[in-house]
């Protein structure tokens, strides 16, 4: 359990390291002088964050990355997991439909087997 839990920490670190730098090098290289956020009527330009108010725009787009990468994958795996309970439902009604319908055709030949093959000699028991 310890491994597992070792595992998606590495996975996650190395997850959010990987959109960080994307991150960064997106920060650096696109041009952010028409790119403004309003957040409860203010309205801040990414080209004049500076300091400390750079390094938390940096740390949330990060982390909202992050959240919605692990959201859509979570998603895809759960979805996936439906569609195969529901193939493996589906394969189970049919065999059980199946059986329904040849249940008959089993119990007469299971009849003629039984009337058909040879029988052993009886075996008297000694006393």
């Amino acid at each position: 359990m310890k491994s597992w839990h070792r595992a998606v920490a590495i996975l996650l670190l190395s997850l959010t390291v990987v959109v960080a730098v994307v991150v960064g090098i997106g920060w650096a290289v696109l041009p952010l002088d028409g790119v403004t956020v309003t957040v409860h009527g203010e309205t801040f330009a990414l080209a004049e964050l500076h300091g400390l108010r750079a390094v938390a725009a940096f740390c949330i787009v990060v982390a909202l990355v992050v959240i919605a990468l692990v959201v859509a994958l979570t998603l895809a795996i759960v979805s996936l997991g439906f569609g195969v309970i529901g193939m493996v439902f589906g394969l189970l009604t049919a065999a059980a439909s199946l059986a329904l319908v040849l249940s008959p055709f089993a119990l007469i030949g299971w009849l003629v087997w039984r009337h058909v093959r040879e029988r052993p000699p009886a075996v008297v028991a000694r006393p």
